[in-house]
């Protein structure tokens, strides 16, 4: 693990908050002797879906033989998380080894933490010389700050409703500030959308003069409790993750690896794609009974997960535990648990952006769910195994801050992941 004193500095700094602007980054950068303009990255925004299509492309071009960079956020456990070299996470030297050598700077610019450990990534990037760096966005797009580099190839996962009080409060400005990581002359693969985004997509494409590649539909797609089969064209895949939805992410990723490198295999995409492990999206962590956990946090990607469950277990009681932040639409979970889930625990992890167990219990009742709050996460973790609040099947879901309780809790060996 990290020293302390370097994680709670690093920590810290996210009493800075969320700055818009990408000028702090850059100019971080340029102390660093910008690092990023040495790295190239295949850069995927979007609302859900993002850290899955992530880890599949990283998969895959690993797989060529190519050294990959891999940059997701938030982490589950660790921080290290966030920042993969084919596969492993950064170890504690390099960040200790940065943070020391650009503090001064990181107080001058007043970098918030966001920055400072995506000005931390591609440092450490350059320095192990990736071949190529897949890169998720935090949040939107135009100004997050991954935006900074330039990239070889964009993609844009399924776009909804997300971070409003900083991107929109509608689909079109949402949309638009994703498709500000759309670059003229750099190839686009745009997943799947609604309507209303594809066309505020298309304006942005054609105003650049940008090559769109529109992932289309995914054939014959089978979800088994082990795994999700589907065809693309002529050639079929599995993938070890579970829903539909996740064979649309897959079908993002083998576009963008494509688009990336026409001369990778098909052998080559399947052997990534059966690789690819991405925890916490529908993982199985106990089998008596089963209980699942996905850090589906919205809407979108919660009926998604429900849709999958719908279909791996037929006409089954089932509860779930739930911590939501207060930015989240809770009325719309709600709405979709309802016809899914007989009851639920709510919880929280103890920070004032989240709801109260009591609250959230109260928003969920209002849709016929017998909610019960619990004050204590490993409480209501607890709730999978009591005889008199018995389920047949478990959710636990809407957070990753929960994340390292609920592994702990179910002995689940996440150290040994490797992504």
């Amino acid at each position: 693990m990290l020293d302390t004193d370097t994680l709670n500095y690093l920590f810290t700094l996210r009493r800075l908050g969320i700055k818009v602007g990408l000028h702090r980054t850059e100019a971080l950068l340029a102390k660093c002797g910008n690092p990023h303009h040495t790295v190239p990255m295949i850069h995927i925004a979007g609302t859900n879906g993002k850290g899955s299509t992530a880890a599949m492309i990283a998969s895959i071009l690993k797989e060529t033989g190519r050294k990959v960079g891999l940059y997701t956020s938030p982490h589950l456990v660790k921080f290290n998380e966030r920042i993969r070299v084919n596969g492993i996470p950064v170890e504690d030297e390099p960040i200790i080894e940065f943070l020391q050598r650009y503090r001064k700077d990181i107080d001058l610019l007043g970098s918030t933490f966001f920055e400072t450990t995506t000005a931390l990534t591609f440092f450490y990037f350059a320095r192990e010389e990736v071949d190529i760096a897949v890169v998720e966005v935090g949040m939107g797009g135009r100004l997050d700050s991954s935006n900074v580099a330039n990239p070889v190839v964009s993609v844009l996962t399924p776009i909804d409703f997300d971070h409003e009080e900083y991107l929109g409060h509608d689909l079109a400005a949402i949309t638009r500030e994703k498709c500000g990581i759309l670059r003229k002359n750099v190839p686009v693969v745009v997943a799947t959308q609604r309507d209303e985004v594809g066309d505020v997509i298309h304006e942005s494409v054609s105003t650049l003069g940008t090559r769109a590649h529109q992932v289309t539909p995914v054939d014959d797609i089978r979800v088994t409790p082990n795994g999700t089969h589907f065809r693309m064209g002529e050639s079929a895949f599995k993938i070890p993750l579970l829903g539909k939805h996740q064979a649309v992410n897959a079908q993002a990723a083998i576009t963008a690896c494509q688009v990336f490198d026409s001369a990778i295999p098909i052998k080559t995409v399947r052997r990534g794609l059966r690789k690819v492990n991405w925890p916490a999206r529908l993982q199985r962590m106990s089998d008596d009974p089963p209980v699942y956990y996905d850090v589906a946090h919205n809407p979108h990607a919660l009926g998604a997960v429900l849709a999958t469950l719908g279909e791996l277990f037929n006409d089954i009681s089932m509860g779930s535990i739930c911590a939501l932040k207060k930015s989240k639409h809770a009325a719309a979970i709600g709405r979709l648990l309802k016809g899914f889930c007989t009851h639920a625990v709510t919880t929280a992890p103890g920070h004032k952006d989240f709801f109260s167990p009591d609250s959230l219990a109260h928003e969920l009742s209002k849709w016929e769910i017998d909610a019960v709050p619990s004050d204590s996460i490993s409480e209501a973790l607890g709730y999978c195994s009591k005889p008199s609040f018995r389920s047949e099947l478990w959710l636990i879901f809407g957070t990753h801050t929960i994340a390292e309780e609920v592994f702990q809790h179910f002995d689940f060996p996440f150290d040994k992941v490797e992504i």
